[in-house]
């Protein structure tokens, strides 16, 4: 019999007993009935829970294998591209890629301290800066 059932069947026989000349016994065995029966529903809201935390579990777990998978895929193709016929050489930087550097320009919004980079070329010499962070225009630094 499950805890309600067994509750229940106690129940039944107290209340089988007929009046009891005691009222403070009476009291006393209604009392325990009503915590037995608030008992018996937190621990049946606790097993739902629990199957619900372990349906999320499972869930969990198969979408972590499908990552290691995943990874593992990763990892295979990937190794095929470490041989030194892949070898990356720092050499193989384009020499375009110093005028990038030199195109973009560093900035501390003096409201927020956010520290981005813009272009110069891209406005105009008296145009002001927005800060994407809080929106506060700032006059652009001039080298």
């Amino acid at each position: 019999m499950s805890a309600r059932e067994e509750i229940a069947y106690l129940k039944g026989l107290i209340h089988g007993l007929g009046p009891a000349k005691d009222e403070g016994q009476n009291k006393i065995f209604a009392g325990l009935l009503d915590a037995l029966e608030a008992l018996s529903r937190e621990v049946a809201e606790q097993g739902e829970l629990i199957e619900e935390l372990r349906e999320m579990y499972d869930e969990l777990a198969d979408d972590c294998a499908v990552l290691d998978e995943d990874l593992d895929s990763l990892e295979r193709a990937f190794s095929d591209y470490s041989g030194e016929d892949y070898a990356f050489d720092d050499n193989d930087w384009d020499e375009d890629d110093d005028d990038y550097d030199e195109s973009y320009v560093s900035v501390v919004c003096p409201s927020c301290g956010h520290s981005f980079f813009y272009q110069p070329d891209e406005y105009e010499e008296d145009e002001p800066l927005q800060c994407p962070d809080c929106g506060t225009e700032f006059p652009q630094h001039n080298k």
